[in-house]
């Protein structure tokens, strides 16, 4: 596996997170909440539950047990929220950038939310949260435009092109 490809996805992934919590800092706590019939309610609902699945992912590339769901409740005001997920984020760039080619390639096993036992190599995981975080930013993306919004930009074509400024 290519480490730098990899870790440039995680770079992706928190630059295009932080640009969706921008966008839906805008937005007024009533339309931010409001159940615009997504999977996980609307913008916040969204929002909130992928910073879950990161930080669930994170706990099992650590090893830690992620059963117990209660555990990532995301603090309950929009701004300590939005610290919080991106410091994740961030935790994730640092130490990717420390991994060998080696280490992307350790298979991690982990239990998922039902204590249903898998393995994948730390590779897979990490294209998998990326891709998961990209997937849930585009319903946010339609959401805000239901309600109104111009969201920013998260493709990862806008990525690259922020990377030459």
């Amino acid at each position: 596996m290519d480490s730098q490809a990899v870790v440039h996805q995680l770079r992706y992934s928190a630059w295009a997170s932080e640009r969706s919590l921008q966008s839906a800092a805008a937005v007024e706590h009533e339309e931010l909440h409001r159940d615009l019939g997504n999977s996980f309610g609307g913008v916040y609902g969204t929002l909130v539950h992928i910073y879950q699945a990161d930080a669930i992912w994170w706990d099992r590339l650590m090893g830690a047990n992620t059963v117990n769901l209660d555990q990532y409740k995301p603090p309950a005001e929009f701004g300590d929220f939005s610290k919080k997920w991106l410091a994740l984020l961030e935790g994730y760039v640092a130490w990717g950038e420390k991994l060998t080619a080696a280490e992307w390639d350790r298979v991690v096993a982990y239990r998922n939310t039902k204590g249903e036992p898998f393995e994948r190599a730390v590779w897979q995981i990490v294209l998998h949260v990326v891709n998961h975080a990209t997937y849930h930013r585009g319903q946010i993306t339609t959401m805000l435009r239901q309600l109104g919004r111009k969201p920013v930009g998260t493709d990862l074509i806008t990525y690259y092109h922020s990377l030459r400024t």
